[in-house]
C-alpha cells in the first residue's frame, strides 16, 4: 500500500511556523516511505477564508520545497459528498435530527454549571423518529458504553471511554458540514493512510474515529505532534519573535535552514543538528519525535540560518542577489561577495555592502553612524583633512597612515578608524575599513569623508 500524508490548511491566515512543521514532518514521512504528500486546503468556512491565503499557503510551501503531489484538493468542492455520507448516517439510525434551539442548549449549559459537572448534550432528541418539520442539525449517535483505543504512533496507547463524548453535530442547520465530518469523508476520498499533526486535534481524533467506525471506512494511522511554545514555555506568538513564513523569506531566511531548523523542534538523530535534504528524508522517522513540547528559539534560528549562509559558494550567493547587482559585471560582484561574505549572516548584509560600495552616494546613513560622526575626536579631522594628499590609496598604505596618526594624535586606532567607516558606509561594521577605501576609491571615499568633516 502506498504510503499518503497530507497537509491540510484552512484559508483563514497566512501559514506560521507550527503549520510549517506540521507540513515538513508529513512531506518528510511521505518521502521516507517513497509515498505521496497531498495538499488539502480546508475552506468550508465561506466567511473567513480568503484566496489571498490559499495563495500565500502555497507561496510557503514552494519557498520551503515541500512540493505536494498531484492537484490541490479543495475541501468545499466535496461538500456533497459529505452531505451524502450524513444521509447515510441518518438512514441506518446511526444518527438523528436534533431540533434543540439556542436557548434550550444555553439552559442545559447553565444547569451543568449549576450542578459543577462538565457539560455534555442531554441527547433528547435522540429517540425522536417523527419529522417535527423545523430546523435542526445532524448529530452522532455516539455509543453509550465501552471505550475507543487509539495506538497512537507519538503518543502511545490512549483510552477514552464513550460516555466522556457527545452526540456531536455533523450537519449544521444551514445544511453544511461540520470541520469533523469533512474532515473525515476528505481523509477517505484521498486514501490517506497517515495522519500526521498537532496533538491540540487529540480530542477530535476520537470524535473522527466514531466517524470512521460508524461509516466502515479503514481508519489512518495517527500521530500528534506535541506543540511549539515561546521561550517561556507559553503559547507561541509574535512576542516571541515567531511569524509567518512568508516574513522569513522577505528578511532573507534561507529555506533549507529554517526547514533544519523546524526539523530539529521536537525531532531529533542522535547528537546530529545539521541535515541536508537527503539525510533528512533518509533519517526521519516518528520515533525520533518526542512527548514534550519544544520551545522556539529566534537567537538559535538565526545561529542554523548563518551557518547555512556561510557554506554557501560564490556563485550560489551570486545567484541569490537581487536582479539589480546582477546587471553589473560579474566578475567585480563575485570579488565583492568574497569581501563581504566574512562578516554577513545573510544576502542582505552582502547586499548592503554592494550598495554603499557600488553608488557614488550613501542613500541613508543609520542612526548609529550618525551618532558616532557628530561625537568623533575634533582630532580626526586634521587626519581626514590629511589623507586627500596621499598619493597611494590601496588597503595596506591606508592602514599605517591611519595607525601612524593615531599614535602621534594619541588616539586609539578605533576612534579614527570607526568615524571614517560611519562616514563613507553609513554604517557601524563593515569588512576591514582600510580595503573599503581601497575598493572605493580616493575620489569616492574623500567626497563622503568630506560631507562630513571637511566642509
Amino acid at each position: 500500500m502506498t504510503t499518503i500524508t497530507r497537509f491540510a490548511p484552512s484559508p483563514t491566515g497566512s501559514l506560521h511556523l507550527g503549520g510549517a512543521r506540521t507540513a515538513l514532518f508529513n512531506w518528510l514521512y511521505a518521502k521516507n516511505n517513497a509515498g505521496k504528500f497531498l495538499l488539502r486546503i480546508e475552506d468550508t468556512d465561506i466567511e473567513r477564508s480568503k484566496a489571498l491565503y490559499t495563495k500565500e499557503i502555497c507561496d510557503s510551501l514552494k519557498w520551503l520545497k515541500l512540493d505536494w503531489d498531484d492537484t490541490i484538493f479543495y475541501q468545499r468542492r466535496n461538500v456533497n459528498e459529505h452531505l451524502k455520507f450524513a444521509n447515510l448516517l441518518l438512514h441506518k439510525d446511526l444518527a438523528y435530527k436534533c431540533y434543540c434551539t439556542k436557548d434550550e442548549l444555553k439552559k442545559e449549559k447553565e444547569d451543568a454549571i449549576k450542578k459543577k459537572i462538565p457539560y455534555k448534550y442531554s441527547g433528547k432528541c435522540r429517540s425522536i423518529k417523527e419529522d417535527l418539520k423545523k430546523k435542526f442539525v445532524i448529530r452522532v449517535k455516539v455509543p453509550k458504553s465501552g471505550h475507543i483505543e487509539l495506538s497512537d504512533k507519538i503518543q502511545g496507547m490512549i483510552k477514552v471511554k464513550y460516555n466522556t463524548i457527545e452526540d456531536f453535530i455533523i450537519v449544521r442547520s444551514n445544511n453544511t458540514p461540520t470541520y469533523m465530518l469533512a474532515v473525515v469523508v476528505d481523509d477517505n476520498t484521498m486514501k490517506v493512510t497517515d495522519i500526521i499533526r498537532g496533538d491540540d486535534h487529540l480530542t477530535n481524533t476520537f470524535k473522527q474515529i466514531i466517524l470512521y467506525n460508524l461509516l466502515n471506512f479503514k481508519k489512518p494511522n495517527f500521530a500528534h505532534i506535541p506543540l511549539i511554545y515561546g521561550s517561556d514555555g507559553s503559547k507561541l506568538s509574535k512576542r516571541h519573535g515567531a511569524q509567518s513564513v512568508l516574513n522569513y523569506k522577505q528578511e532573507n531566511m534561507m529555506p533549507e535552514a529554517l526547514n533544519n531548523y523546524l526539523l530539529r523542534l521536537g525531532w531529533g538523530y542522535k547528537d546530529k543538528e545539521l541535515f541536508t535534504r537527503n539525510e533528512a528524508i533518509s533519517l526521519f522517522n516518528l520515533k525520533g519525535i518526542g512527548k514534550s513540547p519544544s520551545r522556539f528559539d529566534a537567537i538559535k534560528l538565526k545561529n542554523v540560518n548563518a551557518n547555512y549562509f556561510k557554506n554557501l559558494t560564490e556563485e550560489e550567493l551570486f545567484n541569490r542577489l537581487s536582479e539589480v547587482f546582477k546587471s553589473y559585471d560579474k566578475i567585480k560582484i563575485k570579488q565583492l561577495i568574497n569581501v563581504f561574505k566574512v562578516r554577513a549572516e545573510n544576502i542582505k548584509d552582502i547586499e548592503e555592502g554592494l550598495e554603499y560600495i557600488l553608488n557614488e552616494d550613501i542613500a541613508e546613513y543609520s542612526a548609529e553612524a550618525l551618532s558616532l560622526i557628530n561625537n568623533a575626536n575634533k582630532q580626526v579631522f586634521k587626519t581626514l583633512i590629511k589623507m586627500e594628499s596621499l598619493k597611494e590609496w590601496n588597503a595596506t598604505f591606508i592602514e599605517k597612515f591611519i595607525k601612524l596618526e593615531a599614535k602621534q594624535k594619541d588616539l586609539k586606532v578605533f576612534d579614527i578608524a570607526a568615524p571614517i567607516r560611519a562616514a563613507v558606509t553609513g554604517k557601524t561594521f563593515s569588512p576591514s575599513i582600510f580595503l573599503v577605501l581601497e575598493l572605493l576609491g580616493k575620489k569616492v571615499s574623500i567626497k563622503r569623508l568630506k560631507k562630513f568633516f571637511l566642509e
